[in-house]
């Protein structure tokens, strides 16, 4: 099993449920961790999570 962090393909399914994402009214995209809700990144610029598959 690969431990690099930095590897984008590192991620187990789990892990990847544990982010969600938002659009908000501006139609800008939050994606946010479901376990530390003080981490959030927001963009204009938005891709599906389900994308990233």
């Amino acid at each position: 099993m690969n431990t690099d962090s930095s590897d984008p393909n590192n991620g187990s399914v789990d892990d990847r449920r544990r982010y969600d994402e938002l659009t908000i009214g501006t139609g800008e995209c939050i994606i946010y961790d479901r376990e530390n809700h003080r981490a959030w990144i927001q963009s204009t610029v938005a891709r599906s999570i389900t994308d990233l598959d």
